[in-house]
């Protein structure tokens, strides 16, 4: 057999394991190394060749992702530990989730349960636009949930659509974001994070649009089928000693609301306005400091909120890091460059080619950072050089890795199933619909937008 085909056959069965080994659970820093040693086994590699691969060429990439990126995880994954700790995070959806309530009209027709799910969506929308985790979010918003949909006789499911369509369907794609996927393409293609701002809107607009749209449908056929809070609730309440329902008797006052955003603003004015010419981990730890300031005596043990956000950076940077280092394998693989090839044989522009690598990869991976930083490292040097405006690339590359990360073997996304006690028949279609079909569509919406000139 052709070396090449063999060794585009390995990285197909490396994929296929990468893949399989992700649903299983198995941590992706022993699935990431394991992976490459399988391509590198079908690329003809004796095992003195293999060893020095995985302390060369692996490890290098490893490494290398981990140093270019670790200030940008640090303070960013700190200041989402901290926003939580703080109360921060909990008073911003206290506030939302009191307006959310009133929209409601204290009535139980579909205009106000559909006006109610929307304003507990803005609450993740704002959370997850001012740099609050994912992870986060979930604890946060789905105590008040809870709450709402009982007494509203709203489907407990649709408690996922909330999490996804304002947690991360449009929020990290919006220009100025400070999500680690807006500013990754950053050090590669020397953009900023309001880069191609245009496209950045347009996106956004049509997730916004989209999400509120597909809610509503879902909504009114249950609500044509007379479902309610129950079945799918039915598990919730059974472990509802599981929630942090410490949230349910508190207040937030108008200075409250605003002191809470403060961390957040200055962060986006730093990052977007004041120090805009810098690195963006100088605006995130700035947002820290200022989250202390504001919060010093409510931390109940600083260290620890430190420390939680410390493990949450190498966790996060460790497991991207493997998957990079995988694409390193796939790189010298003689295999490789059949993939190289067959990405010009794919109709239509080099910009769908960039858009449909980083949805695969992404898929593969099961994560958005992991898919954009493979795409990266991989292919965006390679379009750039093809004549292509890098701020383009970089908002191509940042909306196309929301396509295919939310497979049911994303982190995220089991996370929201396992804490709402929902499972993936009843639960996953939200995130399917809005965190991959949608946003695999939108990407190639902004391929055909920046085709025409748009930026």
């Amino acid at each position: 057999m052709d070396a090449g085909l063999l060794s585009l056959i390995g990285i197909l069965v490396a994929m296929a394991f990468l893949i399989i080994a992700s649903i299983k659970g198995l941590p992706i820093l022993v699935v990431g190394p394991v992976s490459a040693i399988i391509v590198f086994a079908f690329s003809s590699m004796g095992p003195a060749e293999i060893l020095e691969n995985m302390a060369g060429a692996y490890s290098e990439d490893f490494a290398g992702f981990s140093q270019s990126n670790f200030l940008l995880f640090l303070p960013a994954c700190i200041l989402g530990a901290m926003l939580g700790d703080c109360g921060a995070a909990q008073k911003i959806a206290i506030k939302i989730g009191d307006v959310a309530q009133r929209l409601g009209g204290g009535k139980n027709d579909m205009m106000s349960k559909y006006l109610v799910i929307m304003g507990l969506s803005l609450i993740t929308a704002i959370l997850s636009f001012g740099g609050v985790s994912g992870f986060v979010v979930i604890f946060t918003i789905a105590p008040i949930c809870r709450e709402i949909f009982k007494k509203m006789d709203i489907p407990w499911h649709f408690v996922i659509a909330v999490a996804v369509y304002g947690g991360s369907m449009w929020t990290a794609i919006l220009p100025g974001s400070p999500s680690v996927q807006n500013l990754m393409p950053m050090s590669y293609l020397g953009t900023e994070a309001t880069a191609a701002p245009v496209l950045a809107i347009v996106t956004t607009l049509t997730c916004i649009v989209f999400g509120a749209w597909y809610i509503w449908f879902v909504l009114r056929r249950n609500e044509r089928r007379g479902e309610g809070y129950l079945p799918t609730g039915k598990l919730m309440e059974e472990n509802s000693s599981e929630l942090d329902t410490s949230i349910l008797g508190d207040t937030c006052s108008n200075w409250e609301f605003i002191k809470a955003l403060l961390p957040s603003i200055v962060l986006l004015v730093c990052m977007n306005v004041i120090l805009v010419d810098y690195d963006p981990w100088i605006s995130l730890t700035i947002g820290c400091l200022v989250c202390y300031a504001l919060y010093f005596n409510k931390f109940q043990n600083i260290g620890k909120t430190l420390g939680a956000g410390c493990t949450s950076t190498m966790k996060s940077i460790m497991n991207v890091s493997a998957v990079v280092g995988f694409g390193a394998a796939v790189e010298l693989a003689p295999g490789f460059q059949y993939v190289v090839d067959n990405l010009n044989a794919i109709p239509g522009t080099p910009l769908i080619q960039l858009c449909l690598a980083t949805n695969l990869v992404a898929g593969i991976t099961g994560s958005a950072s992991g898919g954009e930083a493979i795409a990266l490292n991989l292919f965006a040097q390679r379009f750039v050089d093809m004549g292509i405006n890098p701020d383009v690339v970089h908002r191509v590359v940042a909306v196309s890795c929301y396509g295919l990360d939310s497979m049911p073997y994303n982190g995220s996304a089991i996370n929201r199933l396992n804490y709402t006690n929902l499972d993936y028949k009843r639960g996953y279609i939200h995130e399917f619909i809005l965190g991959a079909i949608f946003p695999f569509i939108n990407s190639f919406f902004c391929v055909f937008l920046a085709s025409i000139g748009i930026v």
